[in-house]
């Protein structure tokens, strides 16, 4: 069997920011790497090949918006989290290296079975080796 493990880059202003997602990704055992910095983050994506992004939509250095870009035709999936007073909303914004900008934003604890769910395709694909046809996870927003 030709298993691969997924590879996971977390980008935050601090390892705190995202150390539950750390500890969530270790139980599907992942390779997790961290960047603290837009500059950071952009390193990583050119050294690195990545699975799954997820980053806040703000850091001291400035906003990883401009990742979308970079991670369009791979097949990565970034998602940002954008802080309010209520958690962290998720926001989709490359799926597979395609764009889903407008998609429906996920509330903190939607985030979770989103994650959940991901991962388990990753591994389901990366395991058969061959495609998963699973149900699209991300809605596009109401007109």
């Amino acid at each position: 069997m030709n298993t691969k493990t997924p590879k996971i880059l977390l980008i935050a202003g601090s390892p705190a920011g995202m150390s539950f997602l750390g500890a969530r990704l270790k139980k599907w055992s992942c390779e997790i790497h961290f960047a603290s910095s837009c500059r950071e983050a952009n390193a990583c994506v050119g050294r690195h090949r990545f699975d799954l992004v997820l980053s806040e939509f703000r850091l001291w250095d400035g906003s990883p918006y401009l990742l979308a870009g970079l991670l369009l035709g791979s097949n990565t999936t970034l998602v940002y989290s954008y802080l309010t007073e209520n958690g962290s909303w998720w926001l989709p914004a490359v799926k597979n290296g395609q764009s889903v900008w407008g998609s429906l934003a996920m509330k903190p604890s939607e985030f979770i079975g989103f994650l959940d769910a991901i991962l388990q395709e990753m591994k389901s694909r990366q395991t058969a080796n061959a495609d998963v046809s699973v149900e699209p996870m991300f809605k596009a927003m109401p007109e």
